[in-house]
């Protein structure tokens, strides 16, 4: 693994992580939809909660039949990066959520596109600039205190961060 994204993966913890707003937290590209970064950082278990390798998942058809399709979330991500609801549904980490609201916003005077999903006691959020994808997620059921609010105020909090670095 490379300095920088060792670097990138205790910055995704310090800000998203270690107050305890969110279970786990990606940094990526808005151009490829790829994470770079991912916490928390410890046994690399970020990873293994904000993605999963393209696979074969069984998915309704209009028809009402079931075929198999493959699942690329990182094409999915990027599509989401850009403000679309993916055809296929939104996955992360092999568990689909449902898009709730895509909305643009503003940090620091630069136009952000802000995306909230969730499943049942656990959500995404996610803020995309033009050079980084930044996404926190939440789970209810393992840390009370994980909600939405909290989880977008410190999302929104590190894209601030980001965009006065230039990212």
């Amino acid at each position: 693994m490379a300095e920088e994204e060792v670097a990138w993966d205790s910055t995704v913890q310090e800000w998203l992580i270690d107050e305890g707003n969110c279970v786990a937290g990606a940094l990526g590209d808005p151009a490829t939809g790829t994470f770079y970064a991912a916490a928390p950082v410890e046994g690399e278990a970020g990873w293994a909660m904000v993605y999963k390798e393209p696979y074969e998942q069984m998915l309704a058809q209009e028809d009402g039949s079931e075929k198999s399709e493959t699942i690329d979330e990182s094409a999915i991500m990027k599509e989401v990066a850009e403000g679309k609801r993916p055809a296929k549904g939104f996955w992360v980490a092999g568990e689909k959520y449902t898009i709730t609201r895509q909305e643009e916003d503003e940090v620091e005077g630069k136009a952000v596109k802000v995306t909230i999903a969730g499943r049942p006691k656990k959500g995404i959020v996610i803020y995309t600039t033009e050079a980084s994808i930044v996404m926190g997620m939440f789970d209810e059921a393992k840390v009370a205190t994980q909600n939405i609010g909290n989880c977008r105020k410190v999302v929104a909090a590190f894209t601030e961060y980001l965009v006065q670095a230039g990212y």
